[in-house]
């Protein structure tokens, strides 16, 4: 018992030592302003869409976003393209609705839990005893430097994914609906 007195009294005694501040770390560096970046062209996505076998409407725009609808066999989805710039965008957005008896927000919330990057959320229907819809979401963020082809494997796993849910949640022989 003394021994246990002793050291809980030595470290109590010494505690003032452990709150001594330790002399302030010298400030990082600035890190170096960065490149300006503005993304990709809107041709160079469109070209990549095409080149991936997609086929791709006339560009619409609206203020700084850019939009693509994209048909994909029977899958129909939308390419918006943000804060576009002179022509360049430095991110993009892949969207696409589902109808469908199994689009509910239960069977939504179970997909989202086994799967990664893409993700829905679900829209109730407009009309009493329509059906619901999940929509269908997956955000990229363009690198600099990275050129076109840095959108192929996005494209794939969107491609992957959103089929995934179409079938999960559409009335079967539904295509999918072109986001608005």
């Amino acid at each position: 018992m003394k021994l246990a007195a002793s050291l809980a009294f030595a470290l109590f005694a010494a505690a003032p030592a452990f709150a001594q501040e330790a002399p302030a770390p010298a400030a990082p560096a600035a890190p170096a302003a960065p490149a300006s970046w503005t993304g990709l062209t809107v041709a160079a996505i469109s070209e990549r869409l095409t080149a991936a076998g997609l086929t791709v409407a006339e560009p619409q725009s609206n203020a700084d976003r850019v939009y693509l609808l994209v048909d994909d066999g029977p899958l129909r989805w939308i390419l918006t393209l943000f804060s576009c710039t002179d022509g360049s965008c430095p991110d993009v957005q892949f969207t696409a609705v589902f109808q469908g008896v199994n689009a509910t927000p239960e069977i939504v919330a179970r997909w989202n839990g086994d799967r990664r990057f893409v993700k829905a959320f679900y829209a109730a229907p407009e009309a009493e005893g329509g059906e619901g819809q999940a929509v269908a979401q997956f955000d990229v963020l363009l690198n600099q430097g990275g050129g076109p082809n840095q959108l192929d494997d996005p494209i794939q796993v969107w491609r992957s994914l959103a089929v995934d849910l179409g079938r999960t949640v559409a009335t079967p022989g539904a295509a999918a609906a072109p986001a608005s």
